[in-house]
């Protein structure tokens, strides 16, 4: 859970940051919520968290749609709205950083393929089918976000 609320407010913080001195707050009151909705029961736990897993796939192809529709309608250039920042000179301390948020976000992405695993006896009947089910979703739905993505950079670069 430290890897996937880290992420979740690394990301808040980055859209928002004004909420930058409250990062500790923030992830405490995370795993806190996170916490006592898992107390509740795996059942009630995978309710509580569908809709907002929903919401997040579907804003998150939502802005990969527009992108691409946004890069084609523009012959593939398209301007951006702020002036990106000047890169700073890579060091070897960049490579660690990059390598270790490489790690967190497969671990982040693995989290969910667990909760799956771990909450076979949950899923209606058949339960190993549904959780199959489930899960091929779940590949599906990463392996098309990673096929968009990769289209997006090759466009853009």
């Amino acid at each position: 859970m430290a890897v996937g609320i880290s992420a979740g407010i690394g990301a808040l913080v980055s859209a928002l940051p004004a909420l930058h001195p409250h990062i500790l707050a923030l992830c405490l009151v995370t795993l806190a919520v996170v916490a006592f909705i898992n107390l509740r029961g795996v059942r009630e736990a995978g309710v509580a968290f569908a809709l907002p897993t929903y919401l997040f796939v579907g804003t998150l192809f939502a802005v990969l749609i527009i992108g691409i529709l946004r890069t084609l309608t523009s012959g593939g250039h398209p301007a951006a709205i702020t002036l990106p920042p000047a890169l700073p000179a890579a060091t070897g301390t960049v490579t660690l950083r990059l390598l270790l948020r490489a790690f967190a976000s497969g671990c982040t992405a693995m989290t969910g393929v667990e909760a799956v695993s771990n909450g076979v006896s949950v899923f209606a009947k058949p339960s190993v089918k549904n959780a199959q089910y489930t899960l091929t979703w779940i590949v599906v739905i990463l392996g098309v976000l990673l096929v968009l993505q990769r289209r997006i950079c090759d466009t853009l670069s």
